[in-house]
């Protein structure tokens, strides 16, 4: 390993107060460093961020995991047909800006560290994750089927707390009349959208409605829409 490569390991947490000032100082008015020395300070910058996003990710879910109701409630639904989870089933990684999460039957859970902006939308997050999983070890999901995956989204995106009159106001949609349905169908369509087998807006939008009102009606396992 040459010098060089040795450097570029070490943290900026690692650097005095006053070196990491000066750099940071020299970075932002791109005075006295080098392209090369630029580069480097911005990846440290970059590796820095995403180590705090991640402890900051995995602390939450572990707090959740102990004291949230509606996670423990998840939690021990899961457990009744015979799929308990660890906080090793949650996977706190970086993501693109399309998510704040998602669900692999293979993998388990992701929960993007760089998309959660409070332990509130982590905890809604989590939630509607685990209803994807709870539909897919209780009813076998067809991922690629379009309406089978519309159906988990209506019924994740109602029971997670995902469409609550406050998250879609932070979003910027609010009506006085039905809102929460209007929500639950804007992000299903979303959603199945992602779909490698849906080649429009249109189709996803006709497997949404068409599987809505049932899937809608279907709570299962909370006794109402949380």
């Amino acid at each position: 390993m040459t010098d060089t490569e040795e450097e570029t390991r070490v943290s900026l947490k690692d650097l005095k107060k006053f070196e990491k000032w000066t750099k940071a100082l020299k970075y932002m008015t791109g005075l006295g460093m080098t392209e090369a020395e630029k580069k480097d300070f911005k990846k440290r910058l970059e590796t820095d961020l995403e180590d705090s996003q991640c402890r900051q990710c995995e602390a939450w879910r572990d707090q959740l995991i102990k004291n949230s109701p509606p996670v423990r409630f998840m939690m021990d639904h899961l457990q009744k047909i015979n799929n308990p989870m660890t906080r090793d089933d949650f996977q706190c990684q970086p993501c693109d800006n399309t998510r704040s999460g998602g669900f692999s039957p293979s993998v388990g859970i992701l929960l993007c560290q760089n998309r959660l902006a409070s332990k509130s939308h982590a905890e809604v997050t989590m939630v509607h994750e685990m209803i994807h999983m709870y539909d897919d070890r209780k009813f076998n999901v067809d991922w690629y089927n379009l309406k089978h995956q519309a159906c988990s989204e209506i019924r994740a995106s109602s029971l997670s707390g995902d469409c609550r009159w406050t998250r879609e106001i932070q979003r910027g949609f609010y009506t006085f009349t039905k809102q929460h349905q209007t929500c639950v169908k804007r992000r299903a369509i979303l959603a199945v959208r992602q779909n490698p087998n849906c080649t429009s807006d249109e189709e996803a939008e006709r497997a949404v409605l068409s599987v809505f009102e049932s899937c809608f009606a279907d709570t299962r396992p909370f006794d109402e829409i949380y």
